[in-house]
């Protein structure tokens, strides 16, 4: 059995919530945010693929810089053990032209070797901090889902918001926030999978901590709406 996080079945299970919300809430602005998720996760397939392919043109460069070097270091060392039939100067000046050739040359592989590494890094970071502004956006949709109102200890004012859901409604609309947010962190987890980078796991895990921490928040709210219908 496959321990690895299938990117297939977490669109499928974004896909399943996008229905399941549509069904209960079809007019929300959580139904909207989920259908926008699920794009999202369509496209992870391919940005995935798109980071772990090679960049061909980039790593053709690089060889080649690292066959230069080692044919300029074969040259040194064959000048250098021809050292007696030249004088000691034009050895001396042999071996720091060389010597600044064989620099140049391995800090442009050294550069180009990295610079693929910076551009996948790049498209991890990207497609992360979208996911990062989702993550802030099914926040702002559970803001004004207030457990009180269901228990009707509130005094709303002119421009407190509309709140028409009961208990169960409400209940099942904040439970669609946390799945969709452990769904965030999972398409986040998924750009890294297969590409070790460490900018790139830091920002992996970052969305991971703030989408658990906005669960948290949201779970004390469901609860709230647990004790308060226990105790009617």
């Amino acid at each position: 059995m496959s321990t690895n996080l299938d990117t297939g079945k977490v669109v499928e299970t974004i896909d399943t919530l996008r229905k399941r919300i549509g069904e209960r809430f079809p007019e929300s602005g959580l139904y909207e945010t989920c259908a926008q998720l699920h794009e999202l996760g369509k496209r992870t397939r391919i940005v995935v693929a798109d980071i772990g392919t090679p960049i061909w043109p980039l790593r053709i460069l690089s060889g080649a810089l690292i066959l230069a070097f080692a044919v300029s270091l074969c040259a040194l060392v064959f000048r250098c053990e021809a050292g007696e039939r030249v004088s000691l100067y034009g050895l001396i000046q042999t071996m720091e032209a060389g010597g600044n050739l064989l620099l140049l040359i391995g800090l442009g592989a050294v550069f180009v070797w990295s610079f693929e590494q910076r551009i996948r890094r790049r498209r991890a970071l990207g497609a992360i901090n979208t996911l990062r502004d989702v993550a802030h956006v099914i926040d702002m949709k559970q803001l004004t889902k207030d457990p009180d109102y269901v228990s009707k200890v509130v005094h709303p004012t002119a421009h407190s918001p509309k709140r028409d859901l009961d208990a169960f409604s409400l209940g099942r609309y904040l439970d669609y926030c946390t799945e969709m947010l452990s769904l965030v962190s999972k398409l986040g987890y998924l750009y890294v999978a297969e590409f070790h980078d460490g900018e790139a796991t830091k920002a992996a895990n970052e969305l991971e901590n703030l989408c658990n921490g906005l669960s948290r928040k949201i779970w004390q709210k469901i609860m709230m709406l647990g004790d308060q219908e226990r105790a009617k």
